[in-house]
């Protein structure tokens, strides 16, 4: 939805994620901390590897980085940006997310995505539990927005 794009980079694939290998750790709708900046955000998207342009690759990664990255699960996670209504959208590999529990974070725009929090993570839309079917949850209570 957010940073669509025809060749599919940074989690915007929409082919569908099924089946889902067992090095993905994190789930769409799962809170996490990004491990550097300690940002908490959602899980919206993830990629099995690395899918981004290179001179983005070339630009994000050493060369040294660089392949192990692009073999590394990659996420698309929304992040509350600076401003009471704003968004920053980190394309992040596995090893710099931890998921954590017992907390939900005020992020703008997550009813695009989900429909409610249940307490441990948010449930995804059903456009967005098509495409990553094996993350969902079954509940459908609407969202208290």
């Amino acid at each position: 939805m957010i940073f669509d794009n025809d060749q599919g980079f940074f989690g915007a694939s929409k082919a569908v994620r099924s089946p889902r290998p067992p090095f993905v750790f994190l789930r769409v709708g799962e809170v996490v901390m990004e491990t550097k900046g300690h940002m908490v955000g959602v899980v919206v998207s993830w990629d099995p590897e690395l899918r981004a342009p290179q001179e983005w690759i070339d630009r994000v990664y050493s060369i040294s980085e660089g392949p192990k990255a692009e073999n590394t699960p990659h996420y698309k996670v929304l992040f509350s940006g600076p401003g009471q209504s704003s968004v920053i959208i980190g394309y992040l590999p596995q090893t710099q997310l931890e998921r954590i529990s017992g907390m939900r974070p005020d992020i703008p725009t997550l009813e695009n995505y989900f429909t409610h929090y249940d307490g441990e993570r948010f449930v995804m839309q059903p456009w967005l539990r098509e495409l990553f079917p094996e993350d969902a949850v079954e509940d459908d209570e609407p969202f208290p927005w």
